[in-house]
C-alpha cells in the first residue's frame, strides 16, 4: 500500500450510502477522527437520524440524493463541495444488491443496479478530481465486492457493477498518482448488516444471508481498519482473508471457482417456482434410478453383469417410488438417472409429472432411442426442466459401433424434435459425450452436431466408473502431466473456441485428478435411490464390487443407508451411516476451508500448488470407497 499519511481531522469527506450498516460505522468513525462530514442517502429522515446519532459535536451535513437517477451524482458532487468550499475525501460507498439468475434479470433494474453500483461512483469522482488536482491531494475510496472478483450464481448483475467499477478504480490510480491523489480499493467480505434486505430481486429469491442478520462480520472494526488504512495510504484493502485467498484462485484456476460455486447454483436452479426457503426442503437432490434395465449393449458400460441378476425386471416397483413421492414437497430436485434406460418405464412421465406438481425441478438423462413423437409430447406437457442424452459419435459408424442395438439418425432426430417444438429454450437440453481414445478425435465434429440438433449443452464426460472388465479401459485421465494429456486439452480447448462460435456451452473435462472437499453429488444434501429401494449417497457406492482407481484395482464397497419402503426416507436421512458421511464430508469442507483462508497463495506456481497440498493435507480422510472414487477428485 503506497504512503499517504493522511491526517483526517479537519478533512472534508464526502461518504455516500451514510445510512447503510457499513455506512453508519465509517460515519461514526470518521467524526471520531475529526473529519467534517457531509454524508448522502436516499432518505432525508435516515439522514437526520444518523446525524444526531453521530458524537456531539461533529461538524457534519446531510444531503439526500437517490444515486439511481441519472444525474443525481453530479448534483451531489457539487452540492457537497459548496457546503465548506472544499472537498478532500470521496467515500463511495452507496450500493445496492441484485438476487437474480441472468435470464431473469430486468433491464430498467439492471440499469438501476449499474447506475448506483458503477456510474455514480465514477460520476462523482469525475467531478471532484479538479478540486483535488488544484489541492495537489485528495482520496478516493471505492468500497468494492469481494464478488466482483469471479462467478456468484444469483448475484451476476451486482458482480458486474462491482466488477467494473474495481477495474475503472485500479486504472484511475495509476493514472491520477502524479496529482498526489490517491485511490483505496476496500473489499469487506460479507458484513452483518441489512444490506441484503434493501436489495433488489427477482421470484424473491433471497440474499446469501438469512434476513434479519446475523449473517457476517461486524461492521465496527470493519470501519475502524478502513479509516486507519485510509490514513496510511492507496491500494487494495481486503478485510477477509479467505474472500482474498478464493479470489486470487479464481483468477488463476477458472475451474476452482466454477467447482465451488456449483452447489449454489444448483440450489437456485432446483429451487421450486414459489421458491421455497432452502432450510424447508431437506434434500437438495435425489437421484431415482427408475430403470437398471436398459434396451442397449454399450461397449464402455459398467452395469453390463449387474443386469443379470435384477430384480422386478430392473424396474423399479410402485411401492418404492411411493416412498419417496410421499416427501417430494421436501425435496428440491429429482434427477431420473441411473444406470439403464429411465424411458423403458411404462410409468416414467406419471412419475415425473407427479414430482413437477409438487414444485420439484426434474431431469433425466437418456439413451434416446425411445424418445419419440409421444415422448416428446409427454416432456413437454410436463414441463421437464433438463434433458441429456448419451451420444458418443458424430457420426454413425462411430456412434454405433459404441451403442450397439441403437441407431444415430434415430437418437439425432428425436432430439432434434424436441429442440425444435421446447419454447424459450424450455427445457434445456444437453449431450453427454464419452471421451475414449476412440471418440476424442470428434470433439469438434460433436460441437457441430450439437449446434445442428439446436441443444444447448455439450457435457464432455470421462469414462470413470468400471466394474470388473465392463467400462474398463476406456479412461483418459491419469497422474502424469505427459504429451498425451497436452494434446487431450488442447483438442478441448480447440472445441470450446468453436462452442463459443456457435453458441453452443462445452464443458471443461480435467484430465489430472484434483482431490475435492466434496464431490458434485454432495452426500451432505443428496440420496440415491436404486430401482430396487437401495438407499445410497451415489450410484457408485450402491453397487460393489471389483474397479480401478486411477489405474490401479480396487475393490468398491456397498454403502447402503438403507431399504425403500421398509424403511421410510427421514429414517434412512438420520441413520448414523448417512450421519457419518454428511459429518464428514461437512467437516472436510470447514477444514478445507479453514486451511484456504490461512493460505497467501504467493503469484508463483510451485508455491502455489505447495499451498494447494497443504490444503488439501489439511482435511480429514475421505469415507470408505469415496476415497477410490473419481468423482473426489473432479474427475
Amino acid at each position: 500500500m503506497a504512503s499517504l499519511h493522511l491526517d483526517l481531522a479537519g478533512r472534508v469527506v464526502l461518504l455516500t450510502g451514510a445510512t447503510g450498516g457499513l455506512g453508519r460505522a465509517l460515519a461514526r468513525r470518521l467524526a471520531e477522527a475529526g473529519a467534517r462530514l457531509v454524508v448522502s442517502a436516499r432518505s432525508s429522515e435516515d439522514l437526520h437520524r444518523l446525524i444526531h446519532e453521530l458524537p456531539e459535536g461533529a461538524e457534519i451535513r446531510g444531503i439526500a440524493a437517490d444515486l439511481a437517477l441519472p444525474g443525481e451524482a453530479g448534483r451531489l458532487a457539487r452540492d457537497a463541495a459548496a457546503v465548506w468550499d472544499r472537498l478532500e475525501v470521496l467515500i463511495n460507498n452507496a450500493g445496492v444488491g441484485y438476487n437474480a439468475l441472468i435470464e431473469e434479470t430486468d433491464e430498467k433494474t439492471t440499469r438501476r443496479v449499474f447506475e448506483v453500483n458503477t456510474f455514480s461512483p465514477l460520476a462523482l469522482t469525475l467531478a471532484l478530481l479538479p478540486r483535488m488536482a488544484a489541492l495537489g491531494e485528495g482520496l478516493i475510496v471505492n468500497i468494492e465486492s469481494c464478488s466482483g472478483r469471479g462467478a456468484m450464481p444469483t448475484r451476476g448483475i451486482y458482480s458486474a457493477s462491482k466488477s467494473a467499477l474495481a477495474v475503472l478504480s485500479n486504472t484511475l490510480r495509476v493514472e491520477v498518482e502524479p496529482l498526489g491523489i490517491r485511490v483505496l480499493d476496500v473489499f469487506p467480505g460479507t458484513l452483518d448488516t441489512n444490506f441484503d434486505e434493501h436489495a433488489y430481486s427477482e421470484s424473491r429469491r433471497p440474499g446469501l444471508c438469512l434476513s434479519g442478520g446475523g449473517c457476517g462480520a461486524d461492521p465496527a472494526p470493519a470501519a475502524e481498519r478502513i479509516v486507519a488504512a485510509m490514513g496510511r495510504g492507496s491500494g487494495e484493502l481486503w478485510l477477509d482473508r479467505r474472500a482474498r485467498a478464493a479470489a486470487g484462485l479464481a483468477a488463476l484456476w477458472l475451474g476452482w471457482r466454477e467447482r465451488k460455486v456449483r452447489p449454489l447454483r444448483d440450489w437456485a436452479r432446483a429451487r421450486p417456482t414459489d421458491h421455497t426457503p432452502r432450510e424447508e426442503r431437506r434434500w437438495q437432490l435425489v437421484q431415482v434410478e427408475t430403470s437398471f434395465a436398459c434396451n442397449l449393449e454399450c461397449v464402455m458400460c459398467p452395469w453390463t453383469c449387474e443386469r443379470e441378476s435384477v430384480r422386478y425386471e430392473g424396474l423399479m416397483p410402485e411401492r418404492v417410488w411411493q416412498a419417496v413421492a410421499s416427501h417430494l414437497d421436501r425435496i428440491a430436485s429429482l434427477d431420473f438417472s441411473g444406470g439403464g434406460e429411465p424411458l423403458l418405464h411404462p410409468r416414467f412421465f406419471d412419475r415425473m409429472a407427479e414430482a413437477k406438481a409438487a414444485q420439484c425441478r426434474v431431469g433425466f438423462l437418456t439413451n434416446g432411442t425411445l424418445m419419440g413423437e409421444a415422448a416428446v409430447e409427454s416432456i413437454l406437457e410436463i414441463g421437464v426442466d433438463w434433458v441429456a442424452v448419451s451420444i458418443d459419435g458424430a457420426t454413425a459408424e462411430v456412434y454405433e459401433s459404441i451403442r450397439k442395438g441403437a441407431a444415430f439418425e434415430t437418437v439425432c432426430g428425436n432430439l432434434e424434435r424436441l429442440a425444435v417444438r421446447r419454447s424459450e429454450g424450455h427445457p434445456r437440453l444437453m449431450i453427454n459425450f464419452l471421451m475414449m481414445p476412440d471418440t476424442v478425435c470428434q470433439l469438434e465434429e460433436m460441437v457441430r452436431l450439437a449446434a445442428d440438433l439446436g441443444v444447448d449443452v455439450l457435457q464432455l464426460k470421462q469414462a470413470d466408473v468400471s466394474r470388473g472388465e465392463a467400462g474398463s479401459g476406456f479412461a483418459l485421465f491419469h497422474h502424469r502431466d505427459d504429451k498425451q494429456l497436452h494434446q487431450l486439452r488442447r483438442a478441448v480447448r480447440r472445441a470450446r473456441r468453436l462452442g463459443e462460435k456457435l453458441g453452443i456451452e462445452v464443458t471443461q473435462p480435467r484430465f489430472q485428478p484434483e482431490e475435492t472437499p466434496v464431490c458434485g453429488q454432495d452426500p451432505r444434501t443428496a440420496l440415491f435411490v436404486r430401482y430396487d429401494g437401495v438407499v445410497a449417497p451415489c450410484i457408485n457406492l450402491a453397487v460393489a464390487g471389483p474397479s480401478s482407481f486411477l489405474g490401479e484395482p480396487v475393490e468398491f464397497p456397498a454403502v447402503h443407508y438403507g431399504r425403500l419402503p421398509e424403511d421410510s426416507l427421514d429414517e434412512i436421512w438420520d441413520s448414523d451411516l448417512c450421519l457419518f458421511y454428511r459429518e464428514t464430508f461437512e467437516e472436510r469442507e470447514r477444514a478445507h476451508d479453514k486451511a484456504l483462508a490461512g493460505e497467501d497463495f504467493p503469484p508463483n506456481l510451485l508455491a502455489m500448488q505447495e499451498a494447494f497440498n497443504r490444503v488439501i493435507a489439511a482435511m480429514p480422510q475421505a469415507p470408505e470407497g469415496c476415497r477410490t472414487c473419481h468423482y473426489l477428485y473432479g474427475l
